[in-house]
């Protein structure tokens, strides 16, 4: 009989939800917004029509503006109020981290690696550029799109390559993000599953939270 593993409570569903609704209307959204910059993704225009996918893309921004706060209003004792608090105590630490953490994008085990707390350095900095961006497609999108006869012809134009700019950085941020939790730290992305992570691994990535937890004795194990 193969040796059980414990793990231990990271995330809860609420925020589980949120963060998957989050991600699957963004690639939707880049998805349908492609055929405007590229004649290689016409297919879908010819497939489903213009004026339909624009529709789509309406509809999945909405919900992509929407889903953030939902989450905020429904689930702040689910993990978005802790996502809050930390990315908003950005330290030394946090610092040391980022000026090491390259080395593991390469495979290697950087050294004296300094505690981190329920998110690591890159997990802040990763979560504050998630919220820039998305109000930068706010603003820009709701200008574009409703801001005809209210706003200035000027400023919707300067709207357009915003928009794109966010788009691009969002889709680079966005694949980077899923190579770091599948490639470099696949145990990552089991919190992103089930809510559970291994605890050698929290103890290893996020020492600043279990050390809190288990001091507070609120560490809960679950063997899988």
């Amino acid at each position: 009989m193969s040796e059980r593993t414990p793990y231990i409570k990271r995330h809860k569903k609420g925020f589980i939800y949120f963060h998957w609704i989050n991600a699957v209307t963004f690639f939707l959204l880049f998805l349908t917004a492609m055929p405007l910059y590229t004649n290689k993704f016409l297919f879908l225009y010819e497939t489903f029509g213009a004026e339909t996918l624009q529709t789509c893309h309406h509809v999945l921004g909405v919900i992509f503006l929407l889903n953030p706060i939902v989450a905020l209003l429904f689930t702040a004792r689910s993990g978005v109020l802790t996502l809050i608090r930390e990315v908003l105590r950005f330290d030394r630490d946090d610092i040391k981290f980022l000026v090491k953490f390259p080395a593991e994008l390469i495979g290697k085990e950087p050294k004296d690696m300094p505690k981190q707390g329920f998110y690591n350095g890159g997990e802040r900095m990763n979560i504050l550029l998630q919220a820039l961006l998305w109000l930068g497609f706010v603003v820009s999108g709701l200008t574009l799109w409703l801001g005809a006869g209210h706003i200035s012809p000027a400023i919707r134009t300067w709207m357009i390559p915003l928009h794109s700019l966010c788009a691009g950085l969002g889709f680079a941020a966005a694949i980077g993000h899923i190579y770091l939790a599948i490639g470099v730290n696949p145990d990552s992305f089991h919190g992103m599953r089930d809510g559970t992570v291994k605890e050698n691994y929290a103890k290893h990535h996020h020492a600043k939270w279990t050390d809190q937890l288990e001091a507070e004795g609120r560490l809960e194990r679950e063997l899988k």
